[in-house]
């Protein structure tokens, strides 16, 4: 059986519900009975008045209500007065429980003296003892009633609110059903609209319950004081309803998070050490770039990549171009870790030195990013060559990479004030605001300088507000980057690994095993066409060559390829743990320079015109085959008239004199000599060219025959191709 304890509360065998005030024994102690008013405490055997199956152990109720310190300094002022009027009753002096209180023969002269010490009526010494007993024995209980009104009151509104003005009407009093229907309301029609009003919502309740059809069958609400009025309807929002829940409604889970979401933690919880955690992000810079080629023309905004060390907050990687947030850029950005920093400086005119790029070429052992080009297929070149974990944040949710997050507000306030063409971002929907864009006059490489030195600078300053321990305070270290790196690999190691940029470049590049199965090489008779495309072995290699032969005999092997989405002119063929490097052949040279999104793109629009032009295609076929029958049937007609009645086995009889006859009637038909010099005449059929064609040309001048004018027509590129290719074959042959 249970044990029972001080508190517990039990039903027993008779139907009534008890309290255990005070234990004497596991099987015996003082009792009150919960289901009669004004019971006082009894001493019990608890086998008597319960069995097992009716112990139902609960909660006391002081348990279950708000904490004592919720209350107003009054209600809690009153109620220590009160304990203190039962304490002498309770407690012994030496702070032991006092039995004879208890004990009904006692407790009479007890209450008396107490009341008589205090001045006060007994019958309040007793009210205090009996809510003390019955309630759950502890100061909450001793609140005056006053003071917890609303906390536990039943739902409604009855005999409660402010009356009217004039008296206009009566108060609608809210039930139970009117509190589920605002309700409803509100949850469903104003928190889960982003746009909803609150008095558009309490229309819509009093249109759906709290209206009729008059005889014409239009909706009529009905007067004030028969529904809920707007006060009321705010009330049961602002009572059943936490700002939060309203805000989350209405924004959303994801933008509430990233918006209003209590800050907790640190990124520097997860991360152990320099080289653990990269994060990696991508934004659109704000700023306009002019091409190099013709600073005349504006190019738009480039996308910056950053990759930050968590720990240190190391840049360790960037990357500033024109391709849009995808694979491509955050590639580019990674193998930024491992590129040659002092070709970097020299090509961007910064100063070079070693120290201020202590992490070139470490990996981490795990890349952060935010469920875009990190969450693709083609990031599992990461996993697969360099081992390193891949992680992404919650979408919408920059906070859970705030570290490369404030290295983009850095590097927008550190060109703002210098950089010609930048945008603020709220510019950018601003109605007529200032043309930014017309300012623009930095090319890529220049914006990527301002980058690079935005990065130095960050790398060797002091940060504000980074959590040095005090140990690290007291050791002398300084919140500089690349002080932090260099003493924390000191201190705990480094979780990193180091690649050269060739492997890196090898590993990052999409390959044809990671993409979807539209995308495979094949080797044929002409080469290795992929996507379009036809390429040949840089070096002509003869392991490509012998491909190209076997797959003339039907045994083509099985290759994979790295490419670089960029440009299709070079590819990097694998087979068997050999790599091959292959460029465009002849009969794909046209694409060179582009990339595949273009030739795709390319191809697609020569389709297109070949569907346009089907239509004439199959016009002109019908035509011709219209033209070829009615020759035909002409000369079915006159070969059948031909005939002379001889067997159809002898037309062939005299084929060889037939032939010759009709060979010698050609000849005469065909043959014929060019006229003379002197037999030349001038053509009359000259046409007469409008006036604004003769500038410049004398009355005296004649019009020229065609054999002149043909001689003196500009020469078109094929012409000079022809004459090109027959020089050519004339040089080859002076030379056998």
């Amino acid at each position: 059986m249970q044990v029972l304890l001080k508190n517990d509360i039990f039903n027993g065998n008779d139907g009534c519900q008890y309290r255990v005030v005070k234990t004497s024994s596991p099987t015996s102690g003082w009792v009150v009975n919960l289901s009669k008013a004004h019971s006082w405490p009894v001493e019990r055997d608890f086998g008597v008045l319960r069995s097992h199956s009716q112990f139902d152990a609960k909660s006391t109720t002081c348990s279950k209500s708000p904490d004592f310190a919720f209350y107003s300094e009054n209600a809690r002022n009153r109620a220590n007065a009160a304990y203190e009027a039962i304490k002498p009753l309770l407690l012994n002096a030496d702070g032991s429980e006092n039995a004879d209180i208890l004990d009904g023969t006692k407790r009479n002269r007890l209450v008396r003296a107490r009341a008589e010490e205090l001045g006060i009526s007994k019958t309040t010494i007793y009210k205090y003892l009996n809510k003390w007993w019955s309630q759950g024995q502890s100061k909450y209980v001793l609140i005056p009633g006053s003071a917890r009104n609303g906390l536990n009151q039943t739902s409604g509104t009855s005999g409660r609110g402010r009356t009217p003005e004039y008296g206009r009407y009566n108060v609608f009093q809210m039930g139970t059903e009117d509190i589920k229907r605002a309700k409803d309301f509100i949850e469903k029609r104003y928190i889960k609209k982003e746009h909803a009003s609150l008095k558009g919502v309490h229309i819509d309740l009093i249109a759906k319950h709290y209206s009729f059809r008059d005889g014409n069958g239009d909706l009529v609400k009905r007067p004030e004081g028969e529904h809920p009025s707007i006060h009321q309807f705010r009330h049961i929002l602002k009572t059943c309803f936490t700002p939060e829940d309203v805000k989350r409604g209405k924004k959303g889970d994801k933008n509430f998070d990233r918006e209003n979401k209590p800050m907790t933690g640190s990124s520097l919880e997860e991360a152990v050490a320099p080289g653990h955690i990269y994060e990696i992000d991508a934004t659109v810079f704000d700023i306009f770039l002019v091409a190099e080629a013709n600073r005349h023309c504006i190019i738009g905004k480039p996308t910056l990549y950053l990759i930050h060390d968590r720990k240190t907050r190391l840049i360790v990687g960037f990357y500033l171009g024109l391709e849009n947030a995808s694979w491509t850029g955050a590639m580019l950005a990674i193998l930024s870790i491992a590129e040659d920093k002092h070709a970097l400086c020299e090509k961007y005119g910064h100063p070079y030195d070693p120290a201020h790029w202590p992490a070139n070429g470490i990996f981490p052992a795990k890349f952060l990013g935010d469920r875009g080009e990190m969450a693709s297929r083609n990031s599992d070149r990461i996993c697969d060559g360099m081992e390193a974990i891949i992680s992404n944040t919650q979408s919408l949710l920059p906070i859970g990479k705030g570290v490369v997050e404030a290295g983009f507000h850095a590097a927008h306030c550190a060109i703002k004030d210098l950089a010609p063409g930048y945008e603020p971002p709220m510019e950018a929907v601003k109605r007529r605001g200032t043309k930014y864009h017309l300012d623009a006059a930095l090319t890529v490489e220049e914006c990527t300088s301002l980058i690079l030195g935005q990065v130095i600078k960050h790398n060797t300053t002091v940060m504000k507000n980074y959590p040095l321990s005090p140990a690290q305070v007291l050791s002398g270290w300084n919140a500089i980057p690349i002080q932090l790196w260099k003493k924390e690999v000191e201190h705990n190691g480094c979780a990193g690994a180091n690649y050269t940029y060739d492997y890196l470049h090898l590993q990052l590049l999409p390959r044809t095993t990671d993409a979807p199965k539209s995308k495979k090489a094949k080797v044929t008779q002409q080469g290795i066409e992929f996507e379009n495309c036809v390429y040949k072995s840089v070096d002509d290699d003869p392991t490509v060559r012998q491909w190209m032969v076997n797959a003339g005999l039907g045994k083509a092997p099985e290759v994979h390829c790295s490419y670089d989405l960029r440009l299709v002119d070079y590819i990097i063929v694998h087979s068997k743990g050999r790599t091959f490097k292959c460029k465009l052949a002849k009969d794909s040279a046209r694409f060179s320079g582009y990339s595949f999104a273009e030739v795709e793109y390319v191809l697609a629009e020569e389709k297109r015109a070949e569907k346009l032009l089907e239509d004439g295609a199959n016009q002109a076929e019908m035509n011709r085959r219209q033209r070829a029958e009615a020759i035909v049937t002409r000369a079915k007609a006159a070969t059948k008239q031909a005939r002379t009645g001889g067997a159809r086995s002898a037309r062939k009889a005299d084929t060889a004199a037939e032939r010759n006859a009709e060979k010698s009637r050609r000849r005469r038909a065909e043959t014929t000599l060019p006229p003379t010099s002197s037999e030349l005449k001038p053509v009359r059929n000259v046409i007469t060219l409008h006036p604004s064609d003769h500038v410049g040309v004398g009355a005296h001048q004649q019009p020229r025959t065609l054999v002149e004018a043909a001689a003196e027509r500009p020469r078109s590129p094929i012409d000079n191709l022809l004459r090109r290719k027959a020089q050519e074959k004339t040089h080859e042959l002076t030379h056998l």
